[in-house]
């Protein structure tokens, strides 16, 4: 028989037989079957086939989808720079999604390709000048090596796109209190005004959860602002996680910890051991 093997129809001839649309949809359904059974080399290796196959397929969706395959099976297999390289293809697709960015980092987070990123990301904010999340991981990439004010410009430049948005206020007032403690701040009272004017919107946006209390005892804290920083914190002790959390997003062991920091630096030992045997004892 033509294009097959033992009687087992070969690649060649099913994609011949079936048409590219349609054999790319089952190789989807393949990979997502290998992929759960944990059989990620033939995932892999059929994942790389049908995109060679897939350009000669005018069907975008189809090979979006898998590229995004590509991504999840490289990087459970560990092959990060495979799956950077994948990654990269799909977010230039879409450029505005926040979950494929969230992807994105992921990805960098296992690669290391610290360098090579930041270059792709204003790569691709120069293409997409209102994207949003490009927005932000410039604006990070300017924070960590210390350019606080174009940090600031980045994130300043998202708040106009998005100002109800609670995690682009508290980037910018986290600029802000990193601006703060640097030499280069010349009105340091201006500055923690800001900073604050953008922590308490933040706040008022995320309902004054846990996570509120919290952040705002860390920059108090940070500031050396102790007198405000202790209420914050034995607030977070008093309250609970997110709803539908499994615990993981609990934060009275930290706000314990940085509890017990301020009280041993202020010389109540005692009362610092009891929080840290009370809550950060395992």
């Amino acid at each position: 028989e033509h294009g097959a093997r033992g009687g087992v129809p070969s690649a060649e001839f099913m994609r011949e037989a079936l048409g590219a649309q349609e054999y790319i949809e089952i190789c989807i359904c393949a990979v997502r079957a290998h992929t759960q059974l944990g059989q990620l080399e033939d995932a892999e290796r059929l994942v790389s086939e049908c995109l060679v196959f897939g350009r000669f397929t005018d069907d975008k969706d189809a090979i979006h989808v898998l590229r995004l395959w590509a991504v999840v099976v490289t990087l459970q297999s560990g092959a990060y720079l495979a799956a950077f390289d994948s990654v990269r293809y799909v977010c230039n697709v879409r450029p505005h999604s926040v979950p494929v960015w969230n992807l994105f980092s992921t990805v960098v987070n296992n690669a290391g390709n610290d360098k090579n990123h930041y270059k792709f990301v204003l790569r691709c904010l120069l293409k997409n000048p209102s994207s949003v999340p490009c927005m932000i991981l410039m604006g990070h990439h300017c924070l960590m090596s210390g350019t606080v004010k174009l940090a600031l410009g980045e994130y300043m430049r998202a708040y106009k796109r998005i100002p109800e948005d609670p995690l682009i206020n508290l980037l910018i007032a986290n600029g802000y209190l990193s601006h703060i403690m640097s030499r280069k701040c010349v009105d340091r009272s201006t500055t923690c005004l800001r900073a604050f004017t953008f922590l308490f919107q933040y706040a008022r946006l995320r309902n004054w959860s846990q996570e509120v209390y919290y952040n705002i005892g860390r920059a108090m804290h940070q500031l050396s602002v102790y007198s405000m920083a202790i209420p914050c914190y034995e607030q977070v002790l008093l309250m609970g996680p997110p709803e539908g959390g499994d615990g993981v997003m609990d934060l009275k062991r930290e706000a314990a910890c940085n509890l017990a920091m301020i009280y041993r630096e202020s010389g109540s030992r005692d009362l610092a051991r009891s929080l840290l045997v009370t809550y950060c004892t395992f």
